[in-house]
């Protein structure tokens, strides 16, 4: 059943986080985003979080980033985890519209030319900003299919999945998103109340603003085209055993990147969050793209 994924946990259980870290709130064109920044800002490490989830997902890396000597800059998305809720959901809940909010909060924190690191719908705001200005560091995505706007090649892109009408759904039933929270995090077998609590603090119009917008294809970036002309470091990341996401759909792909490295990796024994199913692996192969990167 769901509910066993989803125990009490007391203060100790769940993903740590990192000495020193703290939240701190941006207002951006009147948008309050809550947001962790720790280290350097000249070689930073820009976390992106998936649908109806927060940055919380990615305590399990933020040390790891630190101890090797890069900054971390992780964001609640505008209707998310502890930023507020947008004002103007149609222009602020859409993937070209997260990812102008984060570029902006970028340049007010003084972070330029970082790393972007984006999980499932984080890693298409990721593409995005890359595609819309190209002056990243290097663009890291897992969960991600590079595909939208528009409908062509959304079926070679997803797998059907029990709980996939969810991730466009504004208000759906209790039980459907219990199962699609616990879907997002693979095979954890007890995802922590933190990114449980994320899941249902959620604005739900998030999920169906962004996801009506994207398939109308009326603006963003072409995410096949970009990742096929990307010139920089780039590493598609994916679990072997992703619920929603098919490794099929990477290897249709035709990925230049900087020639330095592979541009996809698949990581066995995990699904769609890989990050917290294996943070030991998955940190490694993080730092080793940052070196890459930052050169």
């Amino acid at each position: 059943m769901v509910f066993e994924r989803f125990r009490k946990k007391t203060h100790s259980d769940g993903p740590k986080p990192s000495k020193g870290a703290f939240e701190q709130v941006a207002e951006i064109e009147g948008q309050k985003l809550a947001y962790l920044h720790m280290g350097p800002r000249e070689k930073t490490i820009v976390f992106i979080h998936g649908n109806s989830a927060s940055k919380q997902a990615f305590e399990g890396q933020f040390q790891a980033v630190i101890d090797a000597g890069y900054g971390v800059l992780a964001v609640d998305l505008p209707g998310h985890g502890g930023s507020a809720d947008a004002k103007d959901p149609a222009s602020r809940y859409t993937i070209p519209g997260y990812a102008e909010t984060i570029a902006t909060l970028c340049a007010k924190l003084g972070i330029f030319s970082p790393v972007l690191c984006g999980w499932s719908l984080g890693g298409h705001i990721a593409i995005e900003m890359a595609a819309e200005q190209p002056d990243y560091s290097g663009v890291m995505i897992f969960g991600t299919p590079p595909v939208g706007p528009g409908m062509e090649h959304i079926e070679t892109a997803f797998l059907p999945s029990d709980v996939g009408d969810v991730t466009g759904a504004e208000d759906p039933p209790k039980e459907r998103l219990e199962a699609y929270i616990s879907a997002l995090y693979g095979t954890v077998q007890s995802v922590p109340e933190a990114l449980v609590q994320a899941g249902f603090r959620t604005d739900g119009r998030t999920r169906s603003t962004m996801f009506a917008h994207w398939a109308s294809g009326v603006s963003g970036h072409n995410q096949r085209d970009f990742v096929q002309t990307w010139r920089k470091p780039i590493l598609m990341l994916h679990g072997a055993d992703d619920a929603f996401v098919p490794a099929t759909y990477f290897e249709s792909l035709s990925v230049p990147g900087d020639g330095s490295g592979d541009t996809f990796q698949i990581i066995d024994g995990v699904g769609h969050a890989p990050f917290l199913e294996a943070p030991d692996a998955f940190n490694q192969k993080l730092i080793d793209f940052a070196q890459r990167s930052f050169g």
